[in-house]
């Protein structure tokens, strides 16, 4: 795994998705699982070398 390769469980459908992100992006985005489809709010934070992704609905019932 690298830094711009994440394993994402959809919080909808509970799959394990892997998605690619840049190596600068960082903040708040929206993207479709590749599964079922529903949105997810990811927010990418850094901390030195460090990168996480948190992975929440973004259908309005977050």
């Amino acid at each position: 795994m690298s830094d711009t390769e994440f394993t994402i469980t959809c919080p909808y459908c509970g799959e394990d998705v892997e998605i690619y992100l840049e190596p600068d992006t960082r903040g708040v985005l929206v993207q479709d699982c590749e599964v079922c489809c529903n949105p997810w709010q990811l927010r990418v934070t850094v901390d030195g070398d460090d990168r996480w992704v948190e992975v929440s609905r973004a259908d309005g019932s977050e």
